[in-house]
């Protein structure tokens, strides 16, 4: 309960200071932060818009489904998305078709996403829904449709560990 609580009072606080462009003493941190972590693209629409779309996945998660179903998608999202930008931009040379990311990128989300839910999971259940959870990636930044990856992926690798388990 106290995920959610403070998923929500950052959305309540945060997000207006984003939205609103409020600049003051007390928000200079916060764009300070934003300044070193943020994507160019998203200072001209809503800045920490992946940061506030995330909380509103894992706030629905944690609404919706068990503290493990939680556990699975907090893990899915930060070490999936993660590993897949990080080894997609310094290494990859494929690009999966239809989209801008690198087999490289994918496969290693999905390789090192496994090994981290091994933590929690069985072997099976934690390639099952690392798949899952590259494919909701590969198909939300396609160029067909975009959807956000912070708010899908938290929910359907929930939903999926439910299927399964």
């Amino acid at each position: 309960m106290i995920f959610v609580i403070l998923m929500f009072l950052m959305l309540l606080i945060f997000f207006p200071i984003s939205y609103f462009r409020i600049k003051n003493k007390l928000t200079y941190p916060f764009w300070k932060l934003l300044e070193y972590v943020e994507r160019q693209q998203n200072w001209e629409t809503i800045p920490g818009k992946q940061a506030f779309s995330l909380a509103v996945g894992l706030i629905i998660v944690s609404l919706l489904f068990s503290e493990k179903e939680l556990e699975v998608a907090i893990i899915s999202t930060a070490i999936y998305d993660g590993v897949a930008t990080i080894v997609g931009k310094l290494s990859g040379k494929h690009k999966v078709p239809f989209t801008k990311k690198s087999v490289e990128g994918t496969l290693a989300g999905i390789i090192i996403n496994s090994l981290f839910l091994l933590l929690i999971l069985p072997v099976w259940k934690s390639i099952f829904i690392s798949v899952i959870v590259a494919s909701v990636e590969l198909m939300a930044k396609s160029e067909k449709w975009y959807l956000d990856d912070n708010i899908l992926i938290p929910i359907v690798s929930a939903i999926t560990y439910s299927l399964i388990s």
